[in-house]
């Protein structure tokens, strides 16, 4: 006879251990059904805040851009001409008024000559015809007392007042139109002359010269550059954001890439009314005084101009955010930050004015701002 026994009571075994595992499963199942896991809370962020407020500001606009000469002359003649004299090397200083270029004055002097001896010939023209004058005027009066006495007849006196007038109309017209015209001859060749002795218009340096002794010239033709080495300009522009915060003859401090720990002195002198063709952006001159002559046109320089913006929104830089192309600040509402986008002005190395996006009383993010995500909680 078989022995099944032990098989039974395996079997027994094996239900009772599926039976407890299943009502294991079944009760921690519904633990965990009736028990959801909670998620943590998040700590509010630390962060250093400030009051929005109105106050005075004080910065430093930068212009930047290539020195040129302030002032520039291109010598050339009016009257065409031989040179016959060059007065000045390249390189040379000039002062206002040296003659640089001579051309040849020989057939301007002739004319001269022969205006001078006109002149002289209407001038004994004109003694003469006085002469004539009084002498005819003499006769006059004496032959009047003549006739009032009744020594002469009247023909006669009128013959006399014919040769009185006669010789009044002649004078008068030897004194106007020989004398007059011989004088402007003599005049326009004057005028002539001093136009062949081409003369420096400013005090500077002679950069170029185009002709020599012997070359002829025509009228308008470029002979030499003289460029004023006194004063330069430098140009640059200044965005629109900064444009109305500058005027005409506000002073500035320059500084110059290649002579470095020195800085010159100069002040505004033309802003454009207009922008430049792809706008935003506005043209601006300095003049930089330059006693001493070290600086040169094609320097790099760049002109630090101080403004002041009174009463207005000031935040620390600190507090400004970059994305985008735009700039953002962390208003803290509600102990939450808000992500709010800001308009800039003005700023310098501590500060920035803000135009627009914020109001006095607000309370932002100076410390930290580039942690923080909109909405987030923060805690000051």
């Amino acid at each position: 006879m078989l022995n099944i026994r032990p098989n039974v009571f395996n079997k027994k075994i094996i239900s009772l251990v599926v039976l407890a595992l299943a009502v294991f499963i079944s009760i921690t199942g519904y633990a965990i059904s009736t028990n959801p896991t909670t998620k943590p809370v998040e700590a509010p962020v630390p962060v250093k805040t400030e009051e929005v407020k109105i106050m005075d500001f004080s910065g430093q606009l930068a212009l930047t851009g290539i020195m040129d000469a302030q002032e520039k002359s291109n010598l050339s003649s009016q009257l065409p001409g031989i040179v016959t004299n060059v007065g000045a090397k390249e390189g040379t200083f000039v002062k206002r008024g040296d003659v640089i270029i001579s051309l040849d004055k020989k057939d301007l002097l002739n004319q001269l000559d022969q205006a001078q001896a006109g002149l002289a010939n209407s001038q004994a023209q004109v003694e003469q015809a006085r002469l004539n004058y009084e002498n005819a005027e003499n006769d006059y009066k004496r032959f009047q007392e003549l006739f009032k006495s009744g020594a002469i007849p009247q023909q006669q006196m009128e013959q006399i007042t014919l040769k009185r007038d006669i010789a009044k109309s002649q004078y008068e017209t030897a004194q106007g139109a020989g004398i007059k015209a011989a004088q402007a001859t003599i005049n326009a060749i004057n005028l002539n002359l001093a136009k062949m002795d081409i003369k420096s218009p400013i005090n500077g340096i002679l950069v170029t010269m185009n002709v020599s002794v012997g070359d002829t010239i025509g009228p308008g033709i470029s002979l030499g550059t003289i460029v004023a080495i006194d004063q330069l300009a430098l140009s640059g522009n200044l965005s629109e954001s900064q444009i109305n915060y500058v005027k005409v003859g506000d002073p500035v401090e320059v500084s110059v890439d290649s002579i470095p720990n020195r800085t010159f002195t100069g002040k505004i002198s033309y802003i454009s009314p207009t922008s430049i063709p792809t706008g935003q952006f506005f043209p601006v001159k300095v003049a930089i005084d330059n006693p001493e002559g070290i600086l040169k046109a094609g320097m790099t320089a760049t002109a630090k101009i101080t403004v002041k913006n009174p009463s207005v929104i000031v935040i620390p830089n600190s507090a400004l955010l970059r994305q985008d192309d735009k700039n953002y600040v962390m208003v803290v509402k509600e102990g939450k930050a808000v992500k709010t986008s800001v308009r800039t002005g003005l700023e310098n190395e501590e500060s920035t004015v803000i135009i627009r996006g914020l109001q006095t009383g607000q309370r932002i993010v100076i410390d930290g701002a580039e942690r923080l995500s909109d909405g987030v909680e923060v805690k000051e």
